[in-house]
């Protein structure tokens, strides 16, 4: 019988190192345009709104600069409204207490944000059923915030007085509304709605396995939380606290609310200047050191993230 034999295959001749090396040179090109194609095509998409922030904010900023330079009467260039801004002890004491109260509102929103975070991190059904619970308060105006809080804490009429006050807690009503304490609850209670959604998507992204690991080495759950948790969830505790304090330093409608005799909140002294006392040029002034410190709070919190990011890569 004839054996049956595969066919040969017939030996082919090497690719010599010259073509090979043209034929890679020339995919590593194409790849190159490609690569080149799709991050131009990103940045024209990118175009809209880099034309919608320039004409909404990058513009106004100039333009407030500028007229912030001029004197209000002569129209002469000068820095005389920074210096009278900065020598008035008044602004200076105002604009103090306005830091101050954008700190503190930041840090307790995100010590009593952490927890609740953490919580919906790891449970996802509680997740899907409070995470749109939360997000409603976001939309809302800070207008809608101040009449909440006046709704709850007045004096005579507020439910938290009467309640307080049917339970023989208190003697008399607790006037804190129309002061401090009313606009720090205030703020208090948007910045605990914007960190928990800030640090709940953070404290996803952190491995529960490095927590388990710690655990089963003995480890409980508490120190398991400040050791590993925590110091993986900075850069969301840093981003958060930067959109917190942002935003209470360049609030408005909560202090026009709830002011009270004295004003804490830098806003208001601007607001008078510019309507009241009909001194727009120096309210030009004032607003643009309140927008250089907000501005400057969100570079300080971009670099620290960089750096952050950056000592993370090389560990």
């Amino acid at each position: 019988m004839t054996e049956l034999r595969p066919p040969r295959e017939e030996a082919r001749p090497p690719v010599p190192s010259s073509v090979r090396a043209s034929v890679d040179g020339e995919g590593y090109r194409t790849l190159r345009r490609r690569i080149r194609r799709e991050k131009l095509f990103f940045r024209l998409c990118t175009l809209p709104a880099i034309f919608v922030t320039g004409l909404v904010a990058i513009v106004p900023l100039g333009l407030l600069f500028i007229n912030s330079l001029r004197n209000q009467r002569s129209g002469d260039f000068s820095l005389e409204y920074y210096v009278a801004s900065f020598g008035n002890a008044f602004f200076m004491r105002t604009l103090g207490t306005t830091i101050l109260m954008a700190f503190c509102v930041a840090l307790t929103s995100i010590v009593l944000a952490l927890p609740m975070a953490y919580l919906l991190a790891r449970r996802t059904m509680l997740r899907n059923f409070i995470m749109p619970v939360i997000t409603i308060p976001r939309m809302l105006p800070f207008v809608v915030i101040g009449y909440a809080m006046i709704l709850l804490l007045a004096p005579m009429t507020g439910v938290a007085n009467k309640v307080l006050l049917g339970l023989g807690i208190l003697s008399q009503p607790a006037f804190i509304l129309f002061d401090w304490p009313g606009q720090a609850i205030a703020f208090i209670y948007s910045g605990i709605v914007v960190a928990t959604a800030v640090l709940t998507g953070v404290l996803m992204s952190v491995d529960p396995q490095l927590e388990d690991a710690a655990v089963s080495m003995g480890a409980t759950r508490l120190p398991t939380f400040f050791v590993i948790t925590i110091p993986l969830a900075i850069p969301g505790i840093i981003a958060a606290s930067a959109l917190i304090f942002t935003s209470v330093v360049t609030s408005y409608a909560i202090p026009v609310m709830l002011n009270g005799r004295v004003p804490y909140m830098v806003s208001l002294i601007v607001s008078a200047n510019l309507l009241t006392l009909q001194q727009p040029h120096l309210a030009y002034a004032q607003a643009v050191i309140i927008s250089l410190l907000a501005i400057g709070v969100t570079a300080l919190a971009q670099f620290v993230l960089m750096r952050y990011g950056r000592q993370g890569g090389q560990r």
